[in-house]
């Protein structure tokens, strides 16, 4: 038996604001008898989990620092935003994009555009600032690129405020959380990988006793991922020592990552204490093992119109990417392996005809650099044609200015020549090799992931070099000829035999960028993760930059992170007014 429905007014939602003491304060304009709507105040809990995001590699906007502080990398929002990006772009040689995403005069910029929907704005009137634009900034909101990271924001926002539909007096269940969580929780829907524990209404109600801001934490994509962490760490200190400042009981926070966001979350939880102050973290398709896709970039260049603005070729992408310790935190690590019919094997390989044993033309795999990427490939500076990096790529700016020294007759220039660019490189390389090595296998206890394994999404899970007549000889001993910076090759073989060869498309189940075999990495070190399939399975199908707009993933968001909070025994005791 049904209980009979509560007749419900219409009602506004009106902006809370805390005073200097932290009590709730709202205001609302009067209005004549014959305007019945009901204004509603939302009063704040005393316990306080915010929700920190931390968004993927390049979702975070830049600038120059110093006195102009202009733009190193805005993305665009918008259709019109892009197509400017991309003429000035157009004209951009490897030695512009170098000077400009040099991660040593780079910053976080955070005065970037943010428009949230009507009801994210009232609920923002509960940060510091005397405008829209200044409470805005204040939650970082403005560090991150709108169009791919603004819709989860504000979902994350208005869900968690309004769990239960406060014009029904709380007693009823807003129709997000109900149609888009509570129906939906079928670990085969959903993709769980793990044993599924399914929440109640009455844990949806333990966890509207929380307030739970939500804060962008963006950070500099081109420096390490260990240098962001730290940055994330501090940030939440100051984020939940302000809400203590108003008398309120904020502890621990909850992230939630995008992307490269993930390697960010897992290095903070290392630094002293941080694995304290995070009370759980959910991962959104991270590259947990590396993406084959960063080798492709450096030796390829970016794909379709984005290679435009975000690099050509070799050229364009190892003149930014080579100088950039966290873009080279995206490479395979040690860890990472491909899955094959055959069983798991090294991801980068040349693929050929040749004369097999049965004396009749065979398919045939080399492969290439196994065992080591980092000395084999990564800092191979042979003349191996498969090395991830060309030296006279690596800095394009610097030998611009070293000729330019010479022309002018700059002898302080040139009695000082810089150390080799390779070594240069390899620092860089090393700095990326540690990061790998310090976060292997090393999640928070309390953390929640989901990824993508859908065909119709298909990623780089390996990198294949093919040449379609049959080849003389085995083609990791060939000798490059010619290379076109864009994935084409000419071998020689012996002293005459010329073949080319090409690197192929991705084909291996993932989001479009991040594989399948890096995205499923955690599950042994995690509570749950979930494994999304595509259409096949019923599942949403979904691309890596806009994972978060499924709804499948909004629906395993949220219920990872009622989960965490419900995994809390002190958190529930802080909420029910104890102290542990």
């Amino acid at each position: 038996m049904t209980s009979p429905a509560i007749p419900v007014e219409p009602t506004r939602l009106v902006g809370t604001r805390w005073d200097e003491d932290g009590n709730d304060v709202a205001q609302s304009v009067l209005t004549g008898e014959n305007m019945r709507v009901r204004a509603l105040c939302l009063t704040t809990p005393e316990v306080v989990v915010p929700l920190l995001f931390v968004p993927g590699i390049m979702g975070t906007r830049l600038k120059v620092s110093g006195r102009d502080k202009g733009a190193a990398w805005f993305p665009p929002d918008g259709t019109w935003e892009a197509i400017i990006l991309l003429l000035k772009h157009l004209l951009r040689t490897s030695a512009d994009r170098q000077r400009l995403l040099n991660p040593e005069i780079t910053e976080v910029d955070e005065d970037g555009p943010a428009s949230p929907d009507d009801t994210s704005k009232i609920l923002l009137a509960l940060a510091p600032g005397a405008t829209d634009a200044e409470r805005i900034k204040w939650r970082g909101w403005g560090q991150l690129h709108a169009d791919s990271y603004l819709p989860i924001l504000s979902l994350l926002e208005t869900s968690m405020a309004m769990i239960f539909d406060p014009a029904s007096q709380g007693t009823r269940l807003t129709s997000r959380w109900k149609e888009l969580v509570m129906d939906r929780q079928d670990p085969a829907k959903l993709g769980a990988q793990k044993p599924f524990v399914a929440i109640s209404e009455e844990h949806l109600r333990d966890a509207s006793e929380v307030l739970y801001p939500v804060h962008a934490v963006g950070y500099n994509w081109l420096q390490s991922n260990g240098v962001s962490a730290q940055r994330l760490g501090r940030e939440i200190e100051r984020i939940t020592a302000y809400y203590r400042s108003k008398g309120k009981r904020c502890e621990q926070v909850i992230l939630i990552t995008h992307s490269m966001g993930g390697l960010v979350a897992r290095a903070c939880a290392q630094l002293p204490g941080m694995a304290q102050r995070i009370l759980g973290v959910v991962h959104g398709v991270m590259p947990a093992i590396g993406a084959p896709a960063t080798y492709k970039r450096m030796r390829a260049g970016f794909e379709g119109a984005a290679q435009v603005i975000l690099g050509r070729n070799a050229a364009d992408c190892t003149a930014v990417m080579a100088n950039a310790p966290g873009a080279l935190e995206l490479l395979p690590t040690a860890q990472y392996r491909t899955w094959s019919n055959r069983g798991e094997r090294h991801w980068l390989r040349a693929r050929y005809l040749a004369i097999g044993q049965r004396g009749m033309p065979e398919e045939m795999d080399s492969f290439l650099g196994e065992d080591d990427p980092y000395g084999k490939i990564y800092l191979n500076n042979s003349q191996d044609w498969w090395k991830l990096v060309r030296e006279d790529l690596i800095d394009p700016a610097g030998k611009e200015d070293r000729e330019r020294a010479a022309k002018e007759g700059n002898v302080a220039v040139l009695k000082n020549p810089p150390r080799p660019d390779f070594d240069k490189f390899a620092k860089k390389l090393d700095v990326a090799r540690k990061l790998h090595q310090q976060i292997e296998d090393s999640y928070h206890p309390n953390t929640y992931a989901y990824y993508a394994a859908d065909p119709r999404q298909p990623a780089w899970n390996e990198i294949s070099w093919k040449c379609g007549p049959m080849v003389p000889g085995d083609p990791a001993k060939a000798r490059l000829e010619k290379d076109d910076l864009n994935g084409m090759l000419e071998l020689r073989f012996g002293g005459h035999h010329l073949h080319h060869f090409s690197l192929q498309n991705g084909t291996g189940p993932g989001d479009g960028t991040v594989p399948a075999e890096s995205g499923s990495a955690p599950k042994p070190h995690v509570v749950q993760i979930f494994k999304h399939e595509g259409k096949r399975k019923s599942h949403d199908s979904y691309d890596h930059q806009f994972s978060y707009n499924a709804k499948i993933t909004q629906a395993v968001t949220l219920y990872s992170i009622i989960r965490i909070v419900n995994s809390s025994a002190n958190l529930k005791a802080l909420s029910a007014g104890k102290c542990t």
